[in-house]
């Protein structure tokens, strides 16, 4: 098979691994994206149950072969809950809310121009796909277009992380782990690669969200069920026959009154129209649905109070104060991946202005570490000695 070139990089398709050889560098226009080498496979749209997330995880533990392909077809199965993708959304939004800075690490003073040079639409992508990344467990991103004069990526891409082997450090070509797969370990930044994660066996919020996201789709399912059963009066009839014949005849007129409103019968039939009595019997699954919702709100941004219609000022404000704890939490993520990942890989493809002394961070987590550094001393203090009570000379006899 004919070897193609990405970025001065010789790539052999075959199974397994691919081999690759570092080649004379190329020209822009012999340059291919890593990207190029995926083999894109059909999406096939199917349900799944909790055994399925069960299965899917075991497959993505397998310590000598992790295949994480079914727990991303789940993750973009339960993505189709729109409580749930509002939740990220959310937490995404409030996070490229946040006006951040670029700072010297020395001085700790903000640079406003080097900052504006740098607060372009890529640089919210990289913030963006870091919070996907605490989601789905990692992010791989690619970066095209390069300008380090200009300060500019004209594109960043997302690999699709069914094509991801995140443990492999592997771009899997066909998006299965028993296939081909280009190993970027090595070339990573010669091929304009950058890993997100916290830890190679983070599977991300989206686990624990997929039980919650299944059990509501099992209560709105039996819901429909019995809405579909109870909703609507029952005819009941009751014939003194054992003939098939006769009884197909009143099947037959039983369903030509659900068609038509009517029913015609013979002297000496039963006939009774069934209809539920209770009034509530939706809240069991109401109460099922909500309890999920529930759930991965609090698991994906710590709080209920802003997505629901009635609560408590009390339990609100401190529901709020959750979020904005969990947030400062991301902005602090994002920092440490921007300054650890992303600068060191920028200076390497010639940004000169971002240099060792340059360090990303935010307004509100500088003011933040400032107030509890204030308060830190009178923490730390040596609590004073407590006086013993003296004795009063006047009541002494």
């Amino acid at each position: 098979m004919r070897p193609i070139k990405i970025f001065g990089y010789s790539i052999n398709l075959g199974k397994n691994a691919v081999k690759t050889q570092n080649n004379a560098p190329v020209n822009n226009k012999q340059r291919k994206r890593a990207s190029t080498v995926i083999r894109k496979q059909y999406k096939r749209e199917v349900s799944f149950q909790i055994n399925d997330i069960k299965t899917a995880l075991v497959m993505a533990t397998n310590p000598l072969n992790p295949d994480r392909l079914k727990l991303h077809q789940i993750y973009r199965y339960v993505l189709r809950d729109a409580r749930l993708k509002s939740q990220i959304r959310d937490a995404v939004m409030k996070v490229l809310s946040e006006p951040w800075m670029l700072y010297n690490k020395n001085t700790l003073t903000p640079n406003e121009e080097l900052s504006k040079k740098y607060r372009k639409k890529w640089m919210n992508d990289v913030i963006k796909y870091i919070i996907h990344s605490e989601m789905h467990g990692y992010s791989v991103l690619e970066f095209d277009k390069i300008n380090p004069e200009t300060g500019d990526i004209d594109e960043i891409t997302c690999f699709d992380r069914e094509y991801v082997s995140i443990e492999k450090q592997a771009i899997l070509i066909e998006a299965s782990v028993n296939g081909s797969y280009l190993e970027y370990k090595d070339i990573m930044w010669d091929i304009d690669l950058i890993e997100f994660f916290d830890t190679r066996t983070d599977y991300g919020l989206l686990l624990e969200a997929s039980y919650n996201v299944i059990w509501k789709y099992y209560a709105r399912t039996d819901w429909s069920r019995a809405s579909e059963k109870w909703g609507m009066p029952m005819l009941k009839v009751l014939v003194d026959t054992n003939s098939d014949n006769e009884l197909d005849e009143y099947e037959a007129r039983a369903s030509n009154f659900g068609a038509d409103g009517y029913y015609i019968g013979q002297t000496g039939d039963e006939v009774d129209i069934m209809q539920r009595s209770g009034q509530k019997m939706h809240d069991i699954y109401l109460d099922n649905i909500k309890l999920c919702n529930e759930e991965f709100t609090l698991l994906i941004n710590g709080q209920v109070a802003t997505s629901t219609e009635k609560s408590f000022v009390g339990s609100s404000e401190v529901q709020e104060r959750n979020f904005e704890d969990l947030t400062l939490t991301r902005l602090q993520n994002v920092s440490d991946n921007i300054n650890l990942k992303l600068f060191p890989y920028l200076r390497y493809k010639g940004f000169t202005d971002i240099t060792e002394d340059v360090t990303f961070d935010y307004p509100a987590l500088v003011r933040e570490r400032e107030k509890k550094i204030k308060v830190l001393p009178t923490l730390t203090q040596a609590p004073k000695p407590i006086k013993e009570p003296q004795p009063n000379p006047s009541n002494e006899e």
